[in-house]
């Protein structure tokens, strides 16, 4: 019997692998991969090096993720690849047209999904669902698609469609609403303190996505009056997710080496799991570290990884016409030529 993959997503040091890290990995089975800058140097390179991930562990069936949003956070950024606009155009424009806006939008995440895919890339940690506050912390900022959640969801919706189109799985994030917090969660801890109510009719609306969504991925956030456990682990958020948004997804933490999570790196994975993620994200590249925690790492859960693949059977790139598409984009002005 095939045994599931370790529930993890690793990262490498640099945009080779190093023999210690091909000593490494040739002997476990993450569930992925996630690329980052400090891992493309060019097209060419970024080709070889995801062949070689691929082929390196006991995972036949690996999986490459990357975060490529548009705007701000776009890894995939020399003259090889298109530079997409942040979501915020999209939403700016839904108030002035809401057809023009869903139909480029479309295009813009089909083109940004097709250009991942042919270099082999499987996911992408995008849309970014949470809603846009003025008075938040700017880590959010221009990546939310608007601060109207009627808006946000339609526009996660398009968005998703146009990723899965394109062969790409797309990871909407970061629930329950990461949009409000006054803090980076990358460098310090954040709350959000307001009612579950108020969240539900607010920063949740976004996520109805999830009944169709095969991940998610978590804000490393404490909502004080839903639960007193960061979102990452608090069984209550994960379990509320689940019941009331009808997810049998994959439940993804965000990467733990976050400053906004607490404990040792070994705690941070066993309070994840224990919790009801069933995938740890692990980004910072350290051997030493992936080596720490590697031993607490579990396979993932049957269930959900069985519904996973059975889903994923449907994924295939539907033929768009590439060249119109870019078209419409450069017309309105949000590529370049």
């Amino acid at each position: 019997m095939i045994s599931n993959p370790d529930s993890v997503i690793l990262s490498i040091s640099s945009y080779e692998l190093s023999k210690n890290e091909i000593e490494f990995f040739k002997d476990v089975k993450p569930f992925g991969f996630v690329l980052f800058r400090r891992n493309f140097e060019n097209k060419k390179q970024l080709i070889y090096l995801i062949n070689s991930l691929k082929q390196i562990t006991q995972n036949e069936n690996l999986l490459i993720f990357i975060d490529q949003e548009g705007g701000k956070v776009q890894r995939l950024n020399n003259h090889e690849f298109i530079k997409f606009p942040p979501q915020k155009v999209f939403g700016d424009m839904y108030k002035k047209d809401f057809k023009l806006a869903l139909d480029l939008a479309y295009k813009s995440s089909y083109l940004m999904g097709y250009q991942q895919k042919s270099v082999g890339i499987d996911v992408d940690f995008s849309p970014v669902c949470d809603l846009y506050f003025k008075n938040a912390n700017n880590i959010i900022g221009s990546r939310s698609f608007s601060h109207d959640p009627a808006i946000v969801l339609e526009l996660s919706r398009i968005f998703c469609k146009g990723l899965f189109d394109s062969g790409i799985i797309p990871v909407p994030k970061h629930f329950p609403g990461h949009g409000r917090s006054l803090e980076d969660t990358h460098l310090k801890k954040s709350k959000i303190d307001i009612s579950f109510d108020e969240l539900y009719e607010t920063d949740m609306v976004p996520f109805k996505i999830l009944d169709d969504s095969l991940m998610v991925m978590l804000a490393h956030i404490i909502y004080p009056k839903i639960d007193n456990h960061v979102a990452t682990y608090s069984k209550k958020i994960i379990s509320m997710m689940r019941n009331k948004f009808n997810f049998e997804g994959l439940v993804l933490s965000d990467d733990i080496s976050m400053k906004a999570l607490s404990g040792s790196r070994i705690d941070r994975v066993k309070k994840s799991y224990e919790a009801g993620c069933n995938i740890i994200l692990y980004c910072k590249g350290d051997l030493k570290e992936i080596k720490e925690i590697y031993p607490y790492i579990r396979k993932i859960d049957n269930k959900y990884f069985e519904i996973f693949l059975t889903k994923t059977t449907k994924l295939f790139q539907k033929k768009k016409n590439f060249t119109k598409f870019k078209t419409d984009l450069i017309k309105y002005k949000l590529i370049k030529n």
